[in-house]
């Protein structure tokens, strides 16, 4: 079934290609290039951002992850925006932040918004840009 669904998708995104632009780019309404993404190890290829899409967050991250019920019971990591709030849970993954339990990190990270995502992803992601410091708890 999930492979029916990927080649789906694949062959909507391929008939969405304009005849007219190189492989590599695409033109879009606004007239800005649009570089083709390649496939991942797993065959899915990355969602398309549109542009201005990206702001910048500072998180702290609790030294250690709490129960969660995403799709099933799961572990998620506990943030917060400033240091006085109470921990939250993110029920997502912060791209190239590589967790260790017992340390509290704080952390500068990019959120960049996906447009038109489907009904059961997230509407946007956050990946790490730096660790500004880290401690033992």
């Amino acid at each position: 079934m999930l492979n029916l669904v990927l080649v789906m998708l694949m062959f909507f995104t391929l008939a969405g290609c304009s005849e007219s632009s190189t492989p590599a780019e695409a033109s879009t309404s606004t007239g800005s290039a649009v570089v083709a993404k390649q496939p991942d190890e797993s065959g899915l290829y990355p969602p398309v951002l549109a542009e201005n899409t990206e702001t910048t967050l500072i998180l702290w991250v609790a030294a250690e992850k709490r129960q969660c019920m995403a799709v099933g019971p799961t572990e998620c990591l506990q943030i917060r925006h400033n240091p006085n709030e109470d921990w939250q849970l993110l029920y997502g993954d912060i791209l190239g932040f590589d967790y260790q339990p017992g340390q509290v990190y704080q952390i500068e990270v990019s959120e960049i918004s996906i447009p038109e995502p489907p009904a059961d992803a997230p509407d946007r992601q956050w990946v790490l840009r730096q660790i500004i410091s880290s401690h033992a708890e």
